[in-house]
């Protein structure tokens, strides 16, 4: 994709979708099969311990579909990031300009020389201000340069995003994130509220999110949970957190904190349970004081036509 390029319109991302999953199913959900059949899949674990506490895979139990299920590896990684910073453009978004581009100068800052990012402003379409590349300077230039004109459609460019995320060759960068910049409100897409959260799902994406004040005031939406609830299921859903506009510095600090230091991969093989459908995740610490967060749910191996 090139810079200032509209990332792939969702409906055109589905099918893609669609098509390579069942062209190469073994590869859905960042699993494989091995010459056995034994399907492996990894997860993105959040760590938060004791400093000096070293956490292994004796310290976890792990329930897929409700199963127990046992942990091949539980391995940290400290290698850098393939991020997404996705910054809501609209025009009645209630955060200026200024204060915009403050939190998005403030999450560039904190990278690592290793990581990589993509900047991408989204309204009714998503754009790419900067395409990904590890260039502090290119990548400050362009956290200033969003449009604010239109509505947002959150739901599309996530989707759009995951996909772009997943297709990009990892070079070494396993983990893969989006931070995203917004309150949550999502206008007309085309995607669904739970084709957002599946798109990450199945990409392994941990999603964070900077939470601007809510421009609906709690009002109800229709086919989809209010703004607030709709970030904070979006993270839930993911391993990641979401964190209020006005402490964005602090939380550009612990985020990528979070990326760096408390990042591990937890692989298992999926015994006792169908992996054609899609099962709820539930990981558990034995140690009250070590916190450990993943996403909800492994999705269905196949995706089901609409």
């Amino acid at each position: 994709m090139k810079s200032s390029g509209r990332l792939p319109n969702a409906i055109w991302i589905s099918v893609a979708l669609a098509l390579l999953l069942c062209a190469a199913p073994s590869l859905s959900q960042s699993g494989k099969g091995t010459p056995g059949g034994r399907r492996i899949l990894s997860l993105n674990v959040i760590v938060h311990a004791p400093e000096g506490r070293l956490v292994t895979r004796d310290d976890l139990d792990l329930y897929d579909a409700g199963v127990s299920q046992e942990i091949d590896s539980f391995t940290k990684l400290d290698s850098g990031s393939r991020i997404v910073l996705a910054v809501d453009s609209s025009e009645n978004l209630k955060a200026e300009p200024g204060l915009l581009q403050k939190a998005a100068h403030s999450i560039v800052n904190e990278l690592y020389q290793d990581d990589q990012m993509m900047i991408v402003g989204f309204n009714e379409t998503a754009e790419i201000v900067e395409d990904t590349t590890g260039d502090l300077a290119k990548l400050q230039v362009a956290s200033g340069k969003f449009a604010r004109k239109g509505s947002p459609n959150l739901f599309d460019a996530l989707v759009a995003i995951a996909d772009s995320l997943s297709s990009q060759a990892t070079l070494g960068l396993e983990k893969k994130v989006i931070i995203l910049v917004s309150d949550g409100y999502d206008s007309e897409s085309k995607s669904k509220f739970d084709d957002a959260i599946r798109a990450l799902q199945e990409g392994n994406i941990v999603l964070y999110a900077i939470q601007v004040p809510d421009r609906t005031h709690g009002a109800l939406m229709r086919d989809k949970p209010k703004p607030p609830a709709a970030l904070a299921q979006l993270s839930g859903a993911t391993g990641g957190a979401v964190y209020p506009f006005e402490k964005a510095e602090e939380a550009a600090k612990t985020l990528v904190d979070d990326l760096r230091k408390n990042w591990y991969k937890l692989v298992y093989s999926p015994s006792g349970i169908t992996t054609m459908t899609a099962r709820r995740l539930l990981l558990i610490s034995r140690d009250p004081k070590v916190e450990v967060r993943t996403k909800g749910a492994q999705p269905s191996r196949f995706r089901q036509s609409s």
